[in-house]
């Protein structure tokens, strides 16, 4: 049954642009483009209304925007589980303007307790999925830097070093003096930045060391073999309770960690 006097409305979000369509009590549906700087949510928000029940996809994105509209309009928001929404994804032509149709649509038809909802993280869990994102992309970042070091080897005909020999900013240093010429000066660069991935990975990990010492659940996350700080603070952060996850692998997944992955990024203290 639907319910009554108010309007359904979906926010398709991309990078830079959302498309609103707002289904009115007349049932027509009309449509609003915009910017997803804060300038453009501003304008977005002044065309909802308290009485709205609104729809977006779930990302970092949404839930910034989900609390601001809670916020500043009170609307009833509602973000949705897209990996649960294969009509959006599996239809045949996909546009902006279909997919905020759908969403705005989807609530109208469906009760809440059929809908697939991600509870809205807190602030302090989009705190920490910042600083773990920010360790995870510099972790990333230093394996690239210790791949270009090695390719550097490799282009001057030294097939004796490794990865490994190249593992920290000391063991690097160390190593590059048997390069010559302009691959040496290319390693000396590399190895700049290689130190600063190191020293904003050892600032990061050392905040997530010290919370992970003092959160109940993180403690309780270490207790299981192989889960370090590291793992248990990704798991605070993302997956909570677990409750929006139907299978294990849907966990490893979201988090992006696997058995190898563990053992390779030395993730224990």
């Amino acid at each position: 049954m639907k319910e009554e006097k108010r309007r359904y409305v979906g926010i398709d979000l991309g990078k830079f642009e959302y498309t609103l369509a707002i289904i009115s009590l007349n049932g027509k549906i009309s449509f609003h483009r915009g910017k997803t700087t804060p300038q453009g949510r501003s304008s977005l928000y002044g065309l909802l209304e308290k009485s709205d029940k609104v729809a977006l996809e779930a990302g970092n994105l949404a839930f910034i925007m989900a609390r601001e509209i809670q916020q500043r309009v009170f609307s009833e928001v509602l973000v949705l589980n897209s990996a649960k929404l294969p009509f959006i994804w599996d239809a045949p032509t996909k546009t902006d303007k279909e997919d905020a149709v759908k969403l705005a649509k989807l609530v109208e038809e469906r009760k809440n307790e059929k809908l697939p909802i991600v509870p809205l993280p807190s602030e302090e869990e989009m705190a920490r999925r910042e600083l773990i994102s920010n360790y995870n992309r510099e972790m990333r970042g230093r394996t690239r830097i210790i791949n270009t070091l090695h390719s550097l080897f490799v282009k001057q005909g030294i097939t004796t070093v490794i990865r490994k020999n190249l593992a920290t900013v000391e063991k690097a240093r160390q190593t590059i003096d048997l390069l010559k010429g302009q691959l040496r000066e290319d390693a000396e660069d590399q190895l700049q930045h290689l130190e600063l991935h190191e020293k904003r990975i050892k600032r990061l990990k050392a905040k997530i060391n010290k919370e992970a010492k003092t959160d109940e659940d993180m403690q309780r996350l270490q207790t299981i073999a192989g889960v370090g700080p590291i793992v248990a603070y990704a798991f605070v952060a993302y997956v909570g309770d677990g409750t929006r996850f139907n299978k294990c692998a849907q966990v490893s997944n979201y988090l992006g960690f696997s058995p190898r992955s563990l053992s390779d990024f030395n993730l224990n203290p």
